[in-house]
């Protein structure tokens, strides 16, 4: 009977989780035209992308987003219908915003050959930047996009600061969320090589944007405040509904309560180069 009891629990709390995915990604999706895209890569495995475009546009801004830890989206169709994992993510749940008649969102995913290890290694590594050079020549050429960006959040901003730095001018800029700033300080932690990590170094544009009471040990705004140089910060403030661990999506390290304010900021950015210095709105 106990079993029984137990198992109709965690019956329940996986029904609960499904639906809560399937409302997170509907609410995401909401007004937008949605496709999965494959990228053959020049070592013979695929890298998927999902391209998010408003209904009845025709964008010429393609903005990567690059979500948190793990990174892998495991991007697929199921019986039609287009899934992936992370919806909770501050970049994937609120893309939607991003969404414009200006612009538009790709979810990249990590290589199929990096589903279990899209790590440091990968993303600090040459094959990284030359993965990612092949989606941004995809996107130009398949989508018509005139201007390309990245934009990261938490350990996505290994990756976007990494790219930033080796891409170059073969980029338009890219926005690092939450950064990944203050790795434990254990060998084998993620993010060992953000300890030292200098963005001056890169040639395209950048932004900041960190929310002034980010409780995540890993991202701390005031590193960020001590180390961006002058790369640009948007500081968000305010959240709503703050629940989970620190460094989990729905604090304020997820922007939890300001998604919408923060993605107009950074849309700001990325059209006008100007940008407010606080958001505090919702």
């Amino acid at each position: 009977m106990l079993l029984r009891a137990l198992f109709a629990v965690l019956l329940f709390l996986a029904c609960a989780g499904g639906q809560t995915a399937r409302a997170q990604g509907a609410q995401a999706s909401e007004g937008l035209s949605e496709s999965l895209h494959t990228v053959r890569l020049a070592r013979g495995t695929d890298l998927r992308l999902q391209v998010s475009r408003r209904d009845g546009t025709t964008p010429a801004i393609a903005v990567l987003l690059f979500p948190g830890y793990p990174g892998v989206l495991r991007i697929r169709l199921e019986d039609g219908v287009l899934r992936h994992e992370l919806a909770g993510n501050f970049l994937v749940r609120a893309r939607r915003f991003l969404n414009t008649e200006q612009t538009f969102t790709v979810l990249v995913d990590c290589p199929d050959d990096r589903h279990t290890h899209c790590e440091d290694a990968y993303r600090t590594s040459a094959e990284h930047a030359a993965d990612i050079d092949t989606v941004v020549a995809a996107v130009r050429r398949e989508f018509g996009a005139k201007q390309v960006y990245l934009a990261g959040t938490s350990y996505g901003t290994v990756s976007t600061s990494f790219l930033a730095r080796a891409l170059g001018t073969r980029i338009d800029g890219a926005v690092h969320s939450a950064t990944f700033t203050d790795p434990r300080p254990t060998r084998n932690a993620h993010g060992q090589a953000m300890r030292t990590f200098d963005w001056s170094q890169a040639k395209a544009p950048q932004l900041f944007v960190h929310h002034r009471d980010d409780p995540c040990e890993l991202t701390r705004y005031d590193s960020v405040v001590a180390r961006r140089k002058d790369v640009p910060l948007i500081t968000v403030e305010g959240a709503a509904n703050v629940r989970g661990e620190p460094c989990l999506a729905f604090t304020q390290h997820g922007f939890v309560g300001r998604e919408r304010a923060t993605m107009r900021a950074i849309l700001d950015w990325i059209t006008t180069r100007q940008a407010p210095a606080v958001v505090g709105g919702p």
